[in-house]
């Protein structure tokens, strides 16, 4: 389809988004919901319409990006956070302002919860400067807004935490002083001019985008980051996303389910931020007042929960067979490929991702393993088997920890009547 390869372009063009992970399905179903928001029943002029009109195409990238965030999302990188300050930073640095930058930001949970823990960490809002950036207008809106429903608590807050909070459990609204502490800025990750000429920060929070980028956005991604981290900084990134940094010749912070990673080397001399900024400038951007996130992507949740004795959907029976019997041979790239046109052809499957990981698992390929059931857990994060395979993965890779979690929600999940497989 000629809408969907041009929607394509845009999105790998303008964001690094590895369409990939949708499939042609998937991107014609959104290409379908697209041309019924605007109206346009004619394919023809719709593809006019998306060449030519930027404010469409920012439509299209909204219903997107779907931000998955959370207030303390793994807990471990604040931990590490307010230690780091409290040992290393401060008894240096008593007269400095530390520099904090989360991208993407989402619906701001990320960023509060970085202010949040400064003001743990005895920091005053004087003592920091937090920038906080984003692609998306509506989780920059619902940021400035920064009233949150349920779903943005994970995890029990402490009661130093709670005291941020007011309103009941549905719509709890976080504290003035929380929100004045953080600028939101509407920014590309992936342009070369992603705040050019800012000092460098101290700290860095970039977590779970990465995965789903194509490798040429990586380095873009990278390359900013390189100019944009202090010689002595420290970057938070995803559990799954680990495996990349340490690739770029950065080392691993020894504080365990941290993710975050230190320079092993000076940085390269800059040789970005002096390019021809994307359709989303980001050259030294004024904060947007009213909320942040270049997010997570995926579709929305596409089928209604089906029961968990279904352990598998019907559809993806057939593919699980030949993929599992080509494995079962030894021919892991064959079967990694069967699964791959899968995903190209249809929808996004939690079942297909699960699969992907059993594959590569048992070609011994651990990181892309557990890219895969991270994936599989962001289509369902109720996904049973993905969630025994990603805890006995933790337990194999010595995080016991994390290992007991998983378990703990997949036990869960099994006494959920109607906990929700596939897709």
């Amino acid at each position: 389809m000629e809408i969907r390869a041009a929607m394509e372009k845009r999105f790998i063009d303008t964001l690094g988004l590895n369409t990939a992970i949708f499939g042609q399905a998937g991107m014609d179903r959104i290409v379908q919901a697209a041309m019924q928001r605007s109206g346009i029943a004619d394919a023809a002029a719709y593809l006019e319409l998306l060449s030519t009109s930027q404010e469409e195409f920012e439509h299209c990238l909204e219903e997107l990006v779907v931000p998955e965030t959370w207030f303390f999302r793994d807990q471990e990188p604040f931990t590490l956070l307010k230690q780091h300050l409290c040992t290393q930073w401060l008894p240096s640095h008593s007269n400095d302002i530390l520099r904090i930058l989360s991208a993407p930001c989402a619906t701001g949970e990320e960023p509060y919860s970085i202010a949040i823990a400064m003001r743990e960490a005895g920091l005053q809002l004087r003592q920091f400067h937090l920038d906080a950036a984003d692609i998306s207008r509506r989780a920059l809106a619902a940021a400035g807004k920064a009233v949150y429903g349920k779903g943005a608590f994970r995890h029990p807050l402490t009661a130093a935490q709670e005291k941020f909070f007011t309103g009941p459990a549905g719509e709890r609204r976080l504290d003035e002083t929380i929100v004045g502490a953080v600028r939101f800025h509407r920014a590309n990750l992936i342009d070369p001019c992603f705040f050019a000429g800012q000092t460098p920060y101290d700290i860095i929070f970039c977590r779970n985008v990465l995965i789903y980028l194509t490798d040429e956005a990586r380095q873009l991604v990278f390359a900013n980051i390189d100019r944009l981290l202090a010689p002595d900084g420290i970057i938070f990134t995803g559990h799954a996303e680990m495996a990349l940094l340490l690739q770029q010749g950065f080392t691993a912070v020894r504080h365990a389910r941290s993710f975050a990673c230190k320079r092993t080397q000076e940085p390269k001399p800059a040789d970005v931020g002096t390019g021809t900024p994307s359709d989303f400038p980001a050259v030294r951007p004024e904060p947007f007042l009213t909320g942040g996130s270049f997010s997570a992507f995926t579709i929305p949740p596409p089928v209604p929960p089906t029961p968990l004795q279904q352990s598998l959907a019907p559809e993806v029976g057939p593919l699980h067979n030949e993929a599992l019997a080509l494995a079962d041979r030894g021919q892991f790239n064959e079967a990694a490929a069967l699964c791959g046109q899968y995903l190209r052809e249809h929808r996004p499957h939690a079942d297909v991702y699960c699969l992907l990981g059993l594959i590569n698992e048992a070609a011994k390929r651990s990181g892309e393993a557990e890219e895969c059931y991270l994936k599989a857990l962001y289509l369902n994060p109720d996904h049973y088997e993905t969630l025994i395979h990603l805890g006995l993965l933790c337990r194999q890779q010595g995080d016991l920890h994390q290992a007991a979690l998983y378990r703990q929600r997949a036990e869960a999940t099994e006494r959920r009547p109607n906990a929700r497989v596939g897709p």
